[in-house]
């Protein structure tokens, strides 16, 4: 979607998109949950259609979408990793953040998504 503007319908339906991403049920605990997640991107219904491009790697892979993160953002995360290296993400994974201009951070045992990279 290249559109700026977003109606309530279309908000409430990332969110509910977001969560079923995650494999969270939608109740009103997760969704609250991703009403904090939100704070932290100013693009969000348009993090979540990126995400959605990546579906289809996520289902035949390890790493999936994850809502744990303690400060607030969309995580990928691969379970087979050991929590205390770093992840490394897959070429596709890497490939699709940058068709979408996505910026994350590594971590030791998830990479956070921390929004589009903006030009300078």
């Amino acid at each position: 979607m290249d559109i700026d503007y977003f109606s309530i319908e279309e908000i409430m339906e990332a969110s509910k998109e977001l969560l079923r991403l995650c494999g969270y049920a939608q109740n009103s605990s997760s969704l609250h949950r991703v009403e904090q997640i939100k704070k932290n991107y100013s693009e969000f219904d348009k993090i979540v259609v990126a995400l959605l491009d990546l579906e289809p790697y996520l289902k035949h892979s390890d790493f999936y979408i994850s809502l744990k993160d303690d400060f607030d953002f969309i995580e990928i995360r691969n379970d087979s990793y050991d929590e205390d290296e770093l992840l490394m993400l897959d070429g596709d994974i890497v490939v699709w953040a940058n068709q979408h201009n996505i910026e994350f951070l590594e971590n030791p045992d998830n990479v956070s998504i921390l929004g589009f990279k903006h030009s300078a």
